[in-house]
């Protein structure tokens, strides 16, 4: 303020609208992606309860994800939406394969509630080793180490809060 009059400043390069562009982009993807996931499972299931129970787990796991974010102090930016747009598509299978297995043991003539318990309890292994093995796919990449892990460790934690928050919902909510 003392010098206002003495300088002029010129903007150079706004590359704002870079950044804008790429996140409403990935948040569109990501929004079209699970979307997609929610019409290939009602196209196969055919049931609109099931569906929806899947729907639920995507935003469940996302938001679940974001709080742990937030908990941790990682930031929204390209490298973390990246991340999620990624877990979109993942964070659905640990929904589907209980929901599937509560399905088969209600066509096997259980009530619901032991439906309800045996289901998840019959994969709960399969499903923990399955989301373990993606998690130790995407994060060691953010500790590669150097100016490369400042870049990645952003992306690898969201996809691993994801994909364990997936689980995680795939065990405790799906059932209920």
């Amino acid at each position: 303020e003392r010098h206002a009059a003495d300088l002029t400043i010129t903007t150079v390069s706004d590359v704002s609208t870079y950044i804008i562009e790429s996140r409403d982009g990935l948040v569109r993807e990501g929004g079209l992606g699970a979307f997609f996931a929610i019409l290939t499972i009602f196209a196969f299931l055919l049931s609109v309860r099931s569906t929806i129970v899947a729907a639920i787990s995507i935003p469940l796991s996302i938001f679940t994800a974001l709080v742990v974010m937030q908990l941790t102090g990682i930031t929204i930016n390209i490298m973390t939406l990246g991340g999620l747009a990624v877990a979109v598509g993942r964070v659905v299978d640990d929904a589907i394969v209980v929901l599937e297995n509560i399905y088969r043991h209600r066509a096997m003539g259980e009530d619901r509630m032991s439906a309800s318990i045996n289901g998840p309890r019959e994969v709960a292994g399969a499903i923990t080793a399955s989301t373990l093995t993606t998690v130790a796919v995407f994060l060691p990449l953010g500790f590669v180490g150097g100016l490369v892990s400042q870049f990645f460790l952003p992306f690898a934690l969201t996809v691993t809060f994801a994909l364990l928050a997936s689980l995680v919902c795939a065990l405790t909510v799906v059932p209920v």
